[in-house]
């Protein structure tokens, strides 16, 4: 769905000649959510398969059909929708967290009950980060801080059925481990940022 929706996207954006582009990116992401949505599939999955191949398909030029489709094209309006795109996301972020922080209530976010399970979910990321970034030798400063959790985290905790909810992933579970990522990650780019200026001393 998403390689045809890529595709199609390629063609209409070399078929036309206004220099405003971003609606039919933005209509066809909708368009894969809806659809995806309907059928319930993953729709947060169908979306990342389209932004992977709207960023990879000038990789595909070696076939005479994607040519046609004039893939440089594409890649000039993906690249100035992702600027638009970062502008949009950092404001959307800024609100969520403010809204988030607007909303939590000290009940939840000190809750006894579910702090222990909070620390060892954390230190289980960080370990599991631990061994990829070890398995393919990638130096784990900072990237092994760089992991919170926000915003999907909320929206996936969102989505799940009440008939399918488990009374130990509540609210006060999700809040913890968001503000504990957001703690490690913190601690750890400040950490490196020490470590520099040592450096350069």
């Amino acid at each position: 769905i998403t390689f045809v929706a890529t595709l199609a996207l390629a063609y209409l954006l070399s078929k036309i000649k206004h220099h405003v582009k971003f609606a039919p990116i933005i209509i066809i992401i909708v368009l894969i959510y809806a659809v995806s949505k309907i059928y319930h599939l993953p729709a947060l999955i169908f979306i990342l398969l389209f932004g992977l191949f709207l960023g990879n398909l000038d990789e595909l030029k070696k076939y005479q059909f994607i040519q046609k489709l004039k893939p440089n094209i594409l890649d000039k309006e993906v690249a100035k929708f992702k600027v638009l795109t970062t502008e949009i996301v950092f404001l959307i972020r800024a609100l969520f967290f403010l809204l988030f922080g607007y909303l939590i209530e000290n009940a939840e976010l000190l809750n006894t009950s579910t702090i222990a399970w909070a620390v060892g979910i954390t230190f289980s990321i960080f370990m599991l980060r631990y061994l990829v970034l070890k398995l393919f030798s990638i130096d784990t400063q900072p990237l092994l801080f760089i992991a919170p959790r926000g915003l999907i985290t909320i929206l996936l905790f969102l989505s799940i059925p009440v008939s399918n909810a488990s009374g130990l992933a509540n609210k006060s579970l999700i809040i913890q481990v968001i503000i504990l990522t957001a703690l490690v990650m913190m601690i750890g780019i400040m950490k490196k940022r020490e470590d520099s200026d040592l450096l350069k001393k």
